[in-house]
Protein backbone atom coordinates (compact mmCIF):
# COMPACT_ATOMS: atom_id res chain seq x y z
CA UNK A 1 0.00 0.00 0.00
CA UNK A 2 3.17 2.08 0.44
CA UNK A 3 4.26 1.94 -2.65
CA UNK A 4 1.06 2.69 -4.22
CA UNK A 5 0.46 5.91 -2.01
CA UNK A 6 4.11 7.06 -3.53
CA UNK A 7 3.07 6.33 -7.11
CA UNK A 8 0.08 8.16 -6.67
CA UNK A 9 1.68 11.47 -5.02
CA UNK A 10 4.55 11.28 -7.48
CA UNK A 11 2.40 10.93 -10.81
CA UNK A 12 -0.17 13.79 -9.02
CA UNK A 13 3.02 16.05 -8.90
CA UNK A 14 3.92 14.86 -12.83
CA UNK A 15 0.43 15.46 -13.75
CA UNK A 16 0.13 18.70 -12.21
CA UNK A 17 3.24 20.33 -12.88
CA UNK A 18 2.58 19.19 -16.62
CA UNK A 19 -0.90 20.89 -16.45
CA UNK A 20 0.49 24.19 -15.13
CA UNK A 21 3.39 24.49 -17.78
CA UNK A 22 1.14 23.95 -20.39
CA UNK A 23 -1.29 26.39 -19.32
CA UNK A 24 1.88 29.04 -18.57
CA UNK A 25 3.31 28.54 -22.27
CA UNK A 26 -0.18 28.39 -23.88
CA UNK A 27 0.64 28.36 -27.34
CA UNK A 28 4.04 29.46 -28.04
CA UNK A 29 7.24 27.38 -27.95
CA UNK A 30 9.88 26.30 -25.52
CA UNK A 31 12.35 29.39 -24.86
CA UNK A 32 15.00 29.27 -22.49
CA UNK A 33 13.83 32.97 -20.88
CA UNK A 34 10.94 31.05 -19.27
CA UNK A 35 13.59 29.76 -16.99
CA UNK A 36 13.29 33.65 -15.91
CA UNK A 37 9.47 32.74 -15.41
CA UNK A 38 8.68 32.03 -11.89
CA UNK A 39 5.48 30.55 -12.50
CA UNK A 40 7.23 28.31 -14.54
CA UNK A 41 9.90 27.33 -12.73
CA UNK A 42 7.88 26.60 -9.90
CA UNK A 43 6.15 23.83 -12.06
CA UNK A 44 9.33 22.42 -12.44
CA UNK A 45 9.29 21.98 -9.00
CA UNK A 46 6.99 19.88 -8.68
CA UNK A 47 8.04 17.57 -11.13
CA UNK A 48 11.33 17.88 -9.40
CA UNK A 49 9.97 16.38 -6.35
CA UNK A 50 8.19 13.43 -8.38
CA UNK A 51 11.57 12.62 -9.47
CA UNK A 52 12.73 12.25 -5.95
CA UNK A 53 9.35 10.31 -4.92
CA UNK A 54 10.05 7.86 -8.24
CA UNK A 55 13.51 7.18 -7.18
CA UNK A 56 12.70 6.59 -4.31
CA UNK A 57 10.15 3.50 -5.11
CA UNK A 58 12.83 2.24 -7.35
CA UNK A 59 15.47 1.64 -5.28
CA UNK A 60 13.11 0.05 -2.32
CA UNK A 61 9.97 -1.48 -4.02
CA UNK A 62 10.14 -4.17 -6.98
CA UNK A 63 10.75 -2.82 -9.96
CA UNK A 64 7.86 -4.70 -12.25
CA UNK A 65 5.21 -3.40 -9.99
CA UNK A 66 6.78 -0.25 -9.55
CA UNK A 67 7.40 1.01 -13.29
CA UNK A 68 3.52 -0.54 -13.72
CA UNK A 69 1.90 1.42 -11.57
CA UNK A 70 3.93 4.75 -12.69
CA UNK A 71 2.63 4.07 -16.24
CA UNK A 72 -0.98 3.16 -15.35
CA UNK A 73 -1.67 6.31 -12.80
CA UNK A 74 0.11 8.65 -15.51
CA UNK A 75 -2.83 7.32 -18.14
CA UNK A 76 -5.31 7.97 -15.27
CA UNK A 77 -3.95 11.34 -14.15
CA UNK A 78 -3.25 12.60 -17.59
CA UNK A 79 -6.74 11.47 -18.71
CA UNK A 80 -8.55 13.44 -15.49
CA UNK A 81 -6.68 16.33 -16.34
CA UNK A 82 -7.31 16.79 -19.63
CA UNK A 83 -11.08 16.21 -19.38
CA UNK A 84 -11.81 18.15 -16.39
CA UNK A 85 -9.95 21.19 -16.56
CA UNK A 86 -8.67 21.07 -20.64
CA UNK A 87 -12.20 20.08 -22.03
CA UNK A 88 -11.11 17.33 -23.84
CA UNK A 89 -13.41 14.94 -25.94
CA UNK A 90 -12.32 11.29 -25.25
CA UNK A 91 -14.62 8.55 -26.93
CA UNK A 92 -15.64 5.53 -25.73
CA UNK A 93 -12.40 3.64 -27.03
CA UNK A 94 -10.33 5.86 -24.56
CA UNK A 95 -12.34 5.64 -21.44
CA UNK A 96 -12.37 1.87 -21.94
CA UNK A 97 -8.90 2.23 -21.94
CA UNK A 98 -8.32 4.31 -18.36
CA UNK A 99 -10.72 1.76 -17.16
CA UNK A 100 -8.30 -1.10 -18.26
CA UNK A 101 -5.64 0.68 -16.09
CA UNK A 102 -7.33 0.72 -13.30
CA UNK A 103 -7.99 -2.31 -13.22
CA UNK A 104 -4.58 -3.14 -13.81
CA UNK A 105 -3.46 -1.29 -10.32
CA UNK A 106 -6.62 -3.23 -8.62
CA UNK A 107 -4.61 -6.65 -10.18
CA UNK A 108 -1.46 -5.66 -9.41
CA UNK A 109 -1.79 -5.23 -6.06
CA UNK A 110 -3.93 -8.49 -5.01
CA UNK A 111 -2.53 -10.85 -2.67
CA UNK A 112 -0.40 -13.04 -4.61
Amino acid sequence: MKLVLIILVTQALYATGDLFRKIILGKSAFDFTLLKNIPFVLTLGLSAIGVVLQLYALKHFDLSRTIILLGTFAVIFSTALGVLVLKERFSPVNYLGVLFAVLAIIFINLKR
